[in-house]
């Protein structure tokens, strides 16, 4: 009787220990395998019931052996508490009804501030910061130029689209400043150059033009597939749709259309050379039949006449199937050519030059010039001809 009692007692102390473990609510995060509930283990436990309340009050029960239960559960409130099984299955004691939220962890996104230049003095206590996905368990970094965190006062979630942060003024921020916004599960976003802090205006100034120089000189090459895709239909359509200028825009289909009316000019021709060479096989071949069975020295002659024409006929024929050949080639070299200018060669580009306060616009040239102050005399007759001279460079253009 006595060893039962301890027992018994032993029991309901590790229960009341279990339930003083859940007495404060707390939230839950939500992924893609569901929510999992974990508890301490309870000494002499046949099992454990575990019965989930929705925020209608359906309740909704699940047995397991161990002390965790993966559910899949929507966002929400809801409520729990767990029964301790005896060795005959029977539900021995319930804890406490204990609520808790489940909240689906996103991974959120920053916009750009509407006014990210500030001078020291002007800097407020409390700004905003918008985008999506915040929640009330969100979590909030700046850092300096240096690397070093900003000393955060306090931190308000609005709403899911606006946080509130308040630093602490007496150690501002210094420099190009970044943000790094984090939800549960790991879920982060990161927007460098978010606020530009400096003493004076002329420090502002020139912290911009040197974070705008880094990016641009680190800023990854990017494959241009829209314009690719577009060159690939129409060529010439993708430069269009770069803004290039004029001359590379027209050139490629200028440069097509010459080598595709190349093609079909020596196809033509193979096909009439083809046409003689094969006429020519069938008339000899009707001439020797013909003296055969005639005898007539008339078509023998005829034969040898015509059998003399072939060789020149098929040369013919082959010379002309070579041209066709080097014009397909021309045709698909300058198609090439014109995906490779759209998709690795983009149309202008703004930049930031040491020593220029606004962005400057490069762009690629080529330009065919006259040199006028060079020329050859033929040697025949005295007509002369202008050497021509092609430049290849980089504009700039303030």
């Amino acid at each position: 009787m006595l060893n039962r009692n301890a027992h018994s007692l032993r029991f309901l102390f590790s229960w009341i220990f279990l339930g003083v473990c859940f007495l404060l609510s707390f939230p839950i995060y939500s992924k893609e395998e569901g929510v999992k509930l974990e508890w301490r283990q309870i000494p002499d436990a046949g099992g454990y019931v575990v019965e989930i309340k929705d925020s209608r009050g359906k309740i909704t029960r699940e047995k397991t052996n161990g002390t965790q239960i993966q559910l899949e559960l929507p966002p929400g409130t809801y409520e729990h508490r767990i029964g301790v099984l005896n060795r005959y299955g029977r539900v021995s004691v319930f804890s406490t009804w204990i609520p808790f939220e489940v909240i689906l962890s996103q991974k959120p996104e920053i916009l750009s501030a509407e006014k990210n230049k500030f001078l020291n003095k002007d800097l407020p206590d409390t700004f905003e910061i918008k985008g999506k996905h915040f929640t009330d368990a969100t979590k909030v970094v700046l850092k300096d130029s240096k690397g070093n965190e900003v000393s955060i006062k306090s931190i308000e979630v609005k709403n899911s689209e606006t946080i509130l942060v308040t630093v602490d003024r007496k150690k501002p921020p210094e420099g190009a400043v970044s943000v790094r916004v984090e939800n549960p599960r790991n879920k982060v976003a990161e927007k460098e150059n978010y606020l530009f802090v400096a003493e004076t205006e002329s420090e502002l100034a020139a912290l911009e033009s040197k974070e705008q120089k880094k990016q641009t000189s680190s800023a990854p090459f990017r494959f241009d597939y829209g314009a690719v895709a577009r060159s690939a239909i129409v060529p010439g359509w993708g430069q269009y749709y770069q803004n290039k200028s004029n001359f590379r825009t027209f050139l490629f289909p200028a440069l097509l259309l010459g080598a595709g009316a190349y093609v079909a000019s020596e196809g033509n021709s193979y096909l009439n050379a083809s046409h003689a060479l094969s006429a020519a096989r069938q008339n000899n071949v009707m001439y020797n039949y013909a003296f055969i069975h005639s005898g007539n020295p008339t078509f023998f002659t005829l034969a040898f006449y015509n059998y003399s024409q072939i060789a020149p006929k098929y040369s013919t024929a082959v010379a002309d199937y070579n041209q066709l050949e080097i014009g397909i080639g021309v045709v698909g070299l300058f198609y090439i050519l014109n995906l490779m200018d759209a998709g690795f060669f983009a149309g202008n580009k703004e930049v930031q030059v040491e020593g220029t306060q606004a962005p400057v616009t490069v762009s690629p040239l080529i330009r065919n010039l006259r040199d006028s102050n060079q020329s050859n005399a033929y040697s025949l007759g005295n007509s002369t001809g202008l050497f021509q001279r092609t430049e290849i460079g980089v504009q700039f253009a303030w």
